[in-house]
């Protein structure tokens, strides 16, 4: 019971990020420089965090970093949270999150295609359930599309960043040292992130935001990163990763109901039938193992 609360209690806050995003945005601060900021801070709690010595964790050998893999994740986290935030401006919250739950369904197809897995039965069905989902979720057969293109593919995106970072974990770093790939993934994301937005020369914005604006900042780095992943981090304590996945989709509701309370945002029910869709797939996926075993050797 303590670890279904400890993650119930991680969704509740994690479903604060829509609102968030948006309260920072009406301040000028560009879904990039929240990715930045939200980042960089989340990468000097890690740090601090980290084991002595520091030094092993944070510096990636040569033949790390030659993998395409170890580059792909730290794209895939600027992806995950840089997609959500636009997607958070773009459609409505209780959509992107829908779409973001994509996930394990775009982490099933990079297993395919970089350990050439073969999906099972459950895996494709789940497949297909998923699929049927964001169709009913964006797509009016009277209407034709019904949301704002780039915010749906944004939300698709994110989903399919944080499932390239959930596959280094399985096959690149993180099948040695799952806390050097956590680490050094966060590092290398706000490393490029810090890289495009002196480029673009949006970081001297960073600096100029209001203080309203830096305390949302802190409060997306501190609570909704630190604190949330922390909780859910200790629910695994208690729960396994099977049970903590199909919790973790009352982000899902916990989102809408914030986007509601503090927005006045109404979920639109087609949205919400993709989303049971969805829903469905992810617990396919999530219980697979109690419906047969298989030697992934």
């Amino acid at each position: 019971m303590q670890g279904i609360l400890l993650a119930l209690g991680a969704t509740l806050i994690w479903g604060t990020n829509g609102p968030a995003v948006r309260f920072i945005n009406s301040f000028g601060v560009s879904p990039l420089l929240i990715t930045l900021f939200r980042l960089t801070v989340s990468t000097c709690i890690i740090i601090f965090l980290a084991p002595k010595p520091r030094s092993s964790l944070i510096m990636p050998r040569k033949a790390e970093m030659r993998k395409p893999l170890f580059w792909l994740s730290a794209v895939g986290l600027i992806s995950s949270n840089l997609g959500l935030s636009i997607a958070f401006l773009r459609i409505s919250i209780g959509l992107t999150l829908i779409l973001y739950y994509t996930a394990p369904i775009w982490a099933m197809i990079g297993a395919w295609a970089i350990a050439r897995e073969r999906p099972t039965i459950v895996q494709i069905l789940a497949l297909i359930v998923s699929l049927l989902g964001v169709y009913f979720a964006v797509w009016d057969p009277k209407e034709g599309l019904r949301f704002d293109l780039i915010g749906i593919l944004c939300a698709l995106a994110g989903g399919a960043g944080y499932a390239l970072y959930l596959l280094n974990g399985r096959y690149g770093v993180g099948k040695e040292s799952p806390f050097k790939a956590y680490l050094q993934n966060f590092m290398w994301a706000s490393i490029i992130c810090w890289a495009v937005a002196l480029f673009t020369g949006e970081a001297g914005m960073l600096f100029k935001a209001p203080l309203k604006a830096y305390l949302g900042l802190l409060y997306m780095a501190l609570c909704t990163s630190a604190l949330a992943f922390g909780m859910i981090s200790r629910a695994l304590k208690y729960m396994s990763s099977s049970i903590a996945s199909v919790v973790s989709m009352t982000e899902v509701p916990f989102s809408m109901m914030w986007a509601f309370v503090l927005l006045h945002e109404v979920p639109e029910k087609r949205a919400v039938l993709g989303g049971i869709f969805i829903c469905i797939a992810v617990i396919l996926l999530s219980l697979e193992p109690l419906f047969y075993c298989r030697d992934n050797r």
